[in-house]
C-alpha cells in the first residue's frame, strides 16, 4: 500500500484484548472504481505487527459498512490483506504493483468474482484515519459483528450448494441432461469446511462433463443415459467412481482428481 501520511487526532483508549491493542493508525489510502465500490486501507504501527484495517463500501456484499482487522503479507510486487470472516481466514484484498500504478483486486466472500479499484486521490485527501480506527473499536464490542467473525457451518454449506447449482445448470444446458448434485455433508467435519472450498472442489466433475458435451453429441447421449446424480464427499483418498447412474466424487484435504483424469475416467466409463 502506498504511504499517505495524515494528521492524527487523539485516539481514545483501546481495550487490552482488542486485536489492535498496541497499535495506532498512521497512514491511509482510499481506492475506488466507476462501479461505486470503495475500499479503504489503514496502515497500523508498529510496522512489525503487520496489521492494517480494511473498510468496505459499495461492494454489494455483506462486507459493506464493515471494518476488518487484517494481517498483511507483502513481497516486492504485492501486499495481501488476510482477514477473519465467518470462521475463515480470507484474502478479500490484494494491492499489486503493476509497474507504475497500483491495482487493488477485491474478491467477494465466496470468491466467485473479482473487481479492480485504483487509488482515489480526492477521497484519500479527505480521509480521517482516526474515524476508521474508532469504527473498528466500536464494532469489536458489537455482538452482531462478532457473530459474523465466528464459524458458520450453515453459511458455508449454503455457499457451496449455490455454486454447485450454478454448475449443474451449466452442465445440463450443455448436455441436454437433467442432472442433480448432492454433497454428503455428514462425511464432512467443521474443520474440513473451514479448510476446503467445497463449492470449487465439488464442481470439478460437472465441469468435465460439460466440456465433454461441448465436444461431441455422442458424449451428450452417453451422459443423458448413464448419469443422473453427481455426489461430492470427503474420503481418505481422492477418487472418482460411477455407481448406478451416480458419479461419486471423493475429495480430501489438498487433493482432488485432476481435470484430465476426470475426463479420461468419463471417456472410459460412459
Amino acid at each position: 500500500m502506498g504511504v499517505v501520511a495524515l494528521s492524527l487526532g487523539c485516539s481514545r483508549g483501546v481495550r487490552p484484548d482488542s486485536a489492535v491493542a498496541g497499535t495506532k493508525p498512521v497512514t491511509g489510502k482510499v481506492y475506488s472504481n466507476e462501479a461505486g465500490e470503495q475500499i479503504t486501507l489503514i496502515g497500523l504501527e508498529p510496522g512489525d505487527a503487520h496489521k492494517a484495517l480494511v473498510a468496505f463500501e459499495g461492494t454489494k456484499s455483506e462486507l459493506d459498512g464493515q471494518v476488518l482487522v487484517a494481517w498483511t503479507d507483502q513481497d516486492s510486487r504485492k501486499t495481501e490483506y488476510w482477514t477473519q470472516w465467518r470462521g475463515h481466514k480470507q484474502r478479500f484484498v490484494a494491492v499489486h504493483d503493476r509497474g507504475g500504478y497500483e491495482d487493488l483486486v477485491f474478491s467477494n466472500v465466496n470468491h466467485t468474482g473479482y473487481t479492480h479499484l485504483k487509488p482515489d486521490t480526492g477521497k484519500t485527501g479527505a480521509l480521517k484515519v482516526e474515524k476508521i480506527f474508532e469504527r473498528y473499536q466500536d464494532a469489536e464490542g458489537d455482538k452482531k459483528y462478532q457473530a459474523l467473525l465466528a464459524f458458520d457451518r450453515k453459511f458455508w454449506t449454503n455457499q457451496a450448494e449455490t455454486q454447485l447449482k450454478e454448475a449443474v445448470a451449466e452442465t445440463n444446458k450443455a448436455c441436454g441432461s437433467k442432472l442433480t448434485s448432492a454433497v454428503a455433508w455428514d462425511s464432512i467435519t467443521d474443520a474440513q469446511i473451514n479448510e476446503i472450498s467445497f463449492g470449487s472442489y465439488c464442481k470439478g466433475p460437472l465441469e468435465s462433463l460439460q466440456k465433454l458435451c461441448e465436444r461431441s453429441d455422442e458424449a451428450k447421449r452417453a451422459i443423458q443415459a448413464k448419469v443422473q446424480t453427481v455426489e461430492c464427499r470427503v474420503d481418505p483418498k481422492a477418487a472418482l467412481k460411477l455407481e448406478a447412474q451416480k458419479v461419486i466424487w471423493s475429495v480430501t484435504s489438498g487433493e482432488t482428481v485432476q481435470p484430465d483424469q476426470a475426463t479420461t475416467f468419463f471417456t472410459d466409463n460412459l
